[in-house]
């Protein structure tokens, strides 16, 4: 099936910055992956203090691209470490995740680790998938079911 317009130009977006996307499906399937758990698959939410306190993807590290100084410190190193990087923002327009994205390869990450889920929280939560609010929790078994 081809892709919506908007996840499509998102798609060549990325292309261009040497970036891959991630559909739904393939964020979904790595959430469930059992190497979240170990810090393998990590997530990382692209948006402000107060989206990511009202609901993100459980587990998801923050690194606002506007305030990265903040966030930088913490989620390089978690990054480094891991085989997949999911950055994500709020989806549609958002070009947030793709910036974040940018940061982190530019910080050391290698491309080819990190993904961008274009369709973002709009399109997990519109889903009814498990959202975290408040702090980020340590990934624990009974998320990934």
């Amino acid at each position: 099936t081809p892709l919506p317009p908007a996840l499509a130009q998102a798609a060549a977006r990325l292309q261009q910055r040497g970036l891959q996307m991630a559909t739904l499906q393939q964020a979904l399937q790595l959430y469930r992956d059992a190497r979240r758990l170990s810090g393998l698959v990590v997530f990382v939410d692209a948006r402000n203090d107060r989206s990511y306190q009202e609901g993100h993807i459980p587990g998801a590290w923050q690194l606002d691209p506007y305030r990265h100084e903040n966030y930088m410190a913490a989620v390089q190193p978690v990054c480094q470490q891991a085989e997949v990087v999911v950055v994500y923002c709020t989806g549609g327009d958002c070009e947030d995740s793709e910036m974040a994205a940018v940061m982190l390869a530019e910080a050391g990450i290698p491309k080819n680790r990190i993904l961008v889920f274009a369709g973002g929280f709009d399109e997990w939560s519109a889903n009814k998938l498990p959202v975290e609010k408040g702090a980020r929790m340590p990934p624990q078994q009974s998320q990934s079911k």
